[in-house]
């Protein structure tokens, strides 16, 4: 199966992606490692991004400036709109490559797309998984990880769908409220139904 994993800010998909992908054997990707490649000097999304952007979003070197980037996307809606349009069709055609990789391979893949359903790319994948944790959770692990205020945390929660949206949008929902010793134990669940070929659409992993 491919299997893409996907929730809001801080809800803790990448540990949730990590650990599903090690359990099941699985080839693991992230729609945001692929960005950061696809941003290195000399490749596609560089040299779009080049021709596109203004001179003080690249250092002297030539890399991109990525603090300055980050706090620009957040803020101006129409340049994130021109990154987005650069890079998301690069990212899609590299998930679907690999993605029939893994097909080839007979391997199941776990891909964590957080924009999975602002992009709409859902039916690019056998499953979605949701990674769920209440709001003030989200805003605290956030807030502890990037050293950032609670106003820059809830801009940048807000400049995306929310988490109650996408829940009701995914296949499955894992909960990662609580410890991840206990979401871990979910995982386990979601694991022994995907060997199974046991899933079904709209069921709660509890």
């Amino acid at each position: 199966m491919n299997i893409a994993v996907t929730g809001g800010m801080g809800a803790g998909k990448s540990k949730v992606a990590s650990a599903l992908a090690e359990l099941l054997g699985a080839m693991s990707v992230s729609a945001d490692s692929i960005c950061r490649d696809l941003l290195a000097v000399g490749k596609p999304g560089y040299l779009q991004m080049r021709n596109a952007f203004p001179a003080d979003f690249f250092s002297a070197d030539g890399r991109i400036n990525r603090p300055h980037l980050r706090k620009v996307i957040f803020s101006d809606k129409i340049l994130r709109a021109k990154l987005d349009d650069i890079l998301h069709p690069l990212v899609r055609k590299e998930l679907l490559v690999l993605a029939e990789r893994a097909q080839i391979n007979g391997m199941n893949l776990v891909a964590e797309v957080p924009l999975l359903f602002e992009k709409g790319w859902q039916a690019d994948f056998d499953a979605t998984l949701v990674v769920y944790a209440d709001d003030e959770i989200c805003i605290n692990r956030i807030m502890r990880r990037d050293q950032v205020s609670r106003e820059d945390v809830q801009k940048s929660i807000s400049s995306q769908m929310s988490l109650a949206e996408k829940c009701k949008l995914g296949d499955w929902v894992i909960d990662n409220s609580g410890s991840f010793a206990d979401t871990l134990k979910l995982i386990e669940q979601f694991q022994e139904k995907v060997l199974a070929g046991s899933l079904f659409q709209g069921e709660s992993i509890e």
